[in-house]
C-alpha cells in the first residue's frame, strides 16, 4: 500500500487495504486486488478512487461509486479525498483522463471543481479523451 497507514480523515475518506477488495471488486465488475496491489485507494462509504503515482507529487486519479453513492455523497467524498491527496499524501497535482462519450463522468469531475485541460487523443489507446487537472490550491478545496 506504498507505505501509508490505514487512517481516515474524520469525513469517511480512508485508505483501501487488502480486505477492502471484495467491496471495491463489488463496485468495478472485476477483481481490484492486481490494480489495489499497485495505487494508492481511497474509499468512501459508497465508493473511492484509484490513485496512480506518476511522480512525487503528481497522481493520475480513477473513480468509482455505487449508484446509490452518487450524487451530493460522491461530490463530498471527491472533495474529501482531493484535500486527503493534497493535505496526507503530499500530491501538488490530481488529473484524470475521461473519454469523451463518457458525458456524465465529465460532468461530474467539473463539478468537483477539476479544470480542463484539453481534448486529445489517449496516448496508450488513441481513444479521444478530456484531460482535467486540479491543484493544490484550488478555491473549490478552501473550507
Amino acid at each position: 500500500m506504498h507505505g501509508f497507514a490505514h487512517q481516515s480523515n474524520g469525513t469517511g475518506v480512508r485508505l483501501g487495504t487488502d480486505a477492502d477488495v471484495p467491496f471495491v471488486s463489488s463496485i468495478i465488475g472485476a477483481d481490484a486486488a492486481d490494480i489495489m496491489s499497485r495505487v494508492i485507494t481511497l474509499l468512501t462509504p459508497n465508493g473511492g478512487f484509484f490513485l496512480e503515482p506518476i511522480t512525487s507529487s503528481i497522481l493520475e486519479a480513477h473513480m468509482f461509486f455505487r449508484p446509490n453513492g452518487r450524487g451530493k455523497e460522491a461530490l463530498h467524498g471527491a472533495r474529501e479525498g482531493l484535500r486527503y491527496c493534497f493535505n496526507v499524501l503530499g500530491a501538488i497535482v490530481v488529473f484524470g483522463r475521461i473519454p469523451m462519450t463518457d458525458r456524465p463522468a465529465r460532468l461530474f469531475t467539473r463539478m468537483i471543481g477539476f479544470k480542463s485541460d484539453g481534448i486529445r487523443a489517449h496516448s496508450g489507446t488513441g481513444e479521444m479523451v478530456e484531460y482535467f487537472e486540479m491543484r493544490k490550491d484550488s478555491p473549490c478545496l478552501q473550507h
